[in-house]
């Protein structure tokens, strides 16, 4: 065939040196331009697998960083669960708890812990102690946290923080702490936990170390168009892509690349041009953090990714050229010779598409290397024969020894201590088990020998498969000692809860014995009643006979002393019917009634008191054009004496008791009645001061008082819609003022 085919071509006259030079310039034009687009193709292959690799550092970067801020979230929601977060700066337990946590996460970032209560008051700050007591109510973070719901969180934006040279980049993670602060009421706001975290801390460990190829790194910006991070670049930081100038234009002809991903044009990948002609690409991954995403950016060169193709490129063109003039020079050539040059060239190619394929691998090999050696992942591979084949710096430091003194060794010639055996099944059983194809999970593995302190590791261990067979185990491991420590801290602070459970069951019986003996003094009221009704009706007789009597005296000495008879009897009576309203404190009977006229019946009956009859002056200032109020007067009465009755108390040597009445308005700007009653006693501690209407609280000496007068009259009150203000300085004296809103009687 081929034969017959070189006959006709000398009988057309086409087989000459001409004709084969034409014939050769076709088949190098259709080469030359085959090869073009054949490199073209692979170029724009490779440059999308090599946007593959930096989306999947991308990706690492940001799940890295979101891991990161959900571990501070969790550990600080654990903070907020503490029963006694808001007594931190007096409960060293708590303190020490808190101080473990923070440790835990200042491993993994710069982050510095602050607790805040009700009123923003910092109560205790791990990086700057010194801050403590500083008011925080006004900044916004604060007051976003106090209308969170119980269990959520708040992530702020960026903010600027001045150090002594420059800005800093912080951001902050806040949950709300909520207390049952009242009975029968719902959980209240009781403060805030906040975890500060440093931008700088976050790049300086996560985007920072990032290198795509040669000449590639990482960069982020938020969903605003802000450039948060860049290697190359600091000045731009802060800068926004809508709001560029002249000096954005010297590393970019546009920011359209940019925006496509803020605005979701672009799902993965970006290339952006250059004016210097360094086109990129790039590969980004968003990441929700706060209102604002951020976006974890991973650019190179375009340059670096086809340098291979280029060079590759190039060779091919000059061979071909090469070629092409060697085929005019020497177009004298036979065919046999033209054919060994084919042969040449096809040999040439295959060596050289040989030595492209092993710099992939290499690159590939250094990539995947790149990602093992800096995971935060402990990792090692052990071989037939249980050495170390291959070791990563993050297992190496857990061990405390370079990797150089690691790989080579045999696995159990690493550890000073013998490894225990985990769940009765020794170590070495379990590596042969997984050489046979098993997988092990070792959750809390204790490690003694390696630091001066046990550490636990949670231990995967799988047998390592390669082209169907198993030729070493994998073994990855997280260093989880700072949750095991706060695991066994949390463990004893649950005995001491239960230990002051069962001191609170004590108390609890000293209060029903208490609430006995109150029972006991209400019994005594009941009985006071009844003497009070049967003294009555005896008076009721000597009183009439006393007035007969009277009428019939005829000397005036008789008189006289028939009247002062009969005005001790209507003292007797008022003293009576006095302890009687007191009795029936209890019966609602709500009428309008005229607070002076209680006030001053009140004082008559204390005024029978002994020690006001020896050593104790009341001075009385009642404004005359008080409205009449809906009150009970029995119960008010009470209201009255057990404040006098305390009054007399703190003056036990003497003293002066004013009391007045006057109009004001409460704390709800309502119309009200104000009755105070000042003394120049002993007066109350602020610590007391905080717990005198508990019931059962008291300062008197044992059998001197039950602790349920001011407990019962701040009830009374309360009843009434009403309040009790107390003031007082050791020493001085103090004041109580009885709140009563006004209500008038409807027409």
């Amino acid at each position: 065939m081929f034969q017959r085919f070189i006959g006709l071509l000398k009988k057309k006259e086409l087989l000459t040196p001409t004709g084969l030079i034409l014939a050769l310039l076709v088949v190098l034009s259709l080469i030359i331009i085959l090869g073009q687009f054949f490199h073209q193709s692979l170029q724009e292959e490779m440059a999308e697998q090599f946007n593959k690799q930096q989306l999947l550092l991308a990706r690492e970067v940001a799940l890295n960083i979101e891991s990161l801020t959900d571990h501070v979230y969790k550990s600080i929601r654990v903070i907020a669960q503490f029963p006694e977060i808001d007594r931190i700066r007096l409960n060293p337990r708590v303190r020490s708890a808190v101080e473990s946590i923070n440790s835990s996460l200042r491993n993994e970032a710069l982050v510095t812990i602050r607790v805040l209560d009700r009123n923003g008051t910092l109560l205790y700050d791990s990086s700057y102690p010194e801050k403590e007591r500083r008011n925080y109510s006004k900044t916004r973070y604060f007051q976003q946290a106090r209308v969170l719901p119980r269990n959520e969180k708040l992530v702020t934006d960026l903010l600027d923080i001045r150090g002594t040279d420059d800005v800093m980049k912080e951001f902050i993670i806040a949950v709300p702490v909520y207390r049952q602060l009242r009975k029968h009421y719902p959980p209240e706001f009781s403060g805030a936990i906040l975890a500060v975290l440093s931008m700088d801390e976050i790049t300086k460990r996560y985007i920072s170390p990032i290198k795509s190829g040669t000449r590639g790194y990482a960069w982020m910006m938020d969903s605003d168009g802000t450039l948060l991070y860049h290697p190359t670049q600091p000045q731009m930081v802060g800068k926004n892509l809508y709001q560029t100038d002249t000096t954005c234009f010297k590393c970019h002809k546009s920011f359209d690349t940019e925006k496509k991903m803020i605005e979701g044009r672009e799902d993965t990948f970006g290339y952006y041009e250059a004016p210097g002609g360094a086109n990129k690409l790039a590969a980004f991954y968003k990441l929700p953090i706060a209102r604002k995403s951020w976006i974890v950016v991973v650019s190179a060169p375009y340059s670096d990714v086809i340098a291979l193709m280029q060079k590759s490129r190039r060779f091919y063109t000059l061979l071909i050229l090469s070629i092409f003039g060697t085929t005019i020079v020497a177009s004298g050539a036979t065919i046999v010779a033209y054919k060994k040059k084919i042969k040449a060239e096809e040999k040439e190619k295959h060596l050289e598409d040989h030595r492209r394929l092993e710099q992939e691998i290499e690159i590939a090999k250094d990539y995947l290397e790149n990602i093992v050696e800096n995971t935060k992942t402990n990792l090692m591979v052990l071989d037939e024969d249980l050495n170390v084949r291959t070791v990563n710096t993050a297992q190496a430091l857990t061990y405390g020894r370079p990797k150089t003194e690691v790989i080579g060794r045999p696995f159990f010639s690493l550890f000073a201590d013998q490894l225990p055996p985990y769940e009765g099944v020794p170590m070495e059983t379990i590596l042969h088990q997984a050489l046979s194809g098993r997988s092990f999970e070792l959750r809390d593995y204790r490690m003694t020998g390696l630091q001066e302190a046990p550490i636990y590791l949670t231990m995967h261990i799988n047998p390592l498969l390669i082209d169907g067979r198993i030729p070493g185990v994998l073994i990855s491991s997280t260093n989880v000692t700072k949750r095991v420590q706060l695991e066994e801290a949390l463990k004893q602070y649950t005995v001491e809860l239960e230990d002051k459970v069962d001191k609170g069951t004590a108390t609890a019986k000293k209060l029903e014995q208490q609430v006995i003996h109150s029972e006991k003094l209400a019994a005594l009221g009941r009985l006071a009643a009844g003497v009070a009704h049967e003294i009555g009706n005896p008076l009721t007789s000597i009183s009439t006979f006393a007035q007969l009597l009277r009428e019939m005296a005829q000397d005036e000495f008789t008189q006289n002393s028939l009247d002062v008879i009969n005005n001790h009897i209507q003292r007797i009576s008022d003293i009576v019917r006095r302890m009687a309203t007191f009795a029936r404190a209890d019966s609602l009977n709500i009428k309008e009634t005229r607070l002076n006229d209680v006030l001053n019946s009140t004082l008559d009956l204390m005024r029978l008191d002994k020690r006001m009859k020896s050593s104790i002056e009341i001075t009385v200032s009642l404004d005359p054009g008080l409205p009449e109020i809906l009150i009970d007067e029995g119960q008010m009465s009470q209201v009255f004496i057990n404040v006098i009755l305390n009054a007399f108390d703190a003056m036990p040597n003497g003293g002066t008791l004013r009391v007045g009445t006057r109009q004001g308005r409460d704390d709800h700007g309502r119309e009200a009645i104000l009755i105070s009653f000042a003394d120049s006693g002993m007066g109350i501690s602020q610590n007391e001061l905080r717990k005198i209407f508990d019931p059962f609280f008291t300062t008197k000496e044992a059998g001197k008082g039950t602790g349920l007068g001011l407990s019962l009259s701040y009830d009374i009150v309360r009843r009434f819609k009403g309040d009790i203000h107390v003031e007082s300085e050791v020493g001085k004296g103090t004041t109580f003022t009885i709140i009563l809103p006004l209500e008038r009687v409807k027409a």
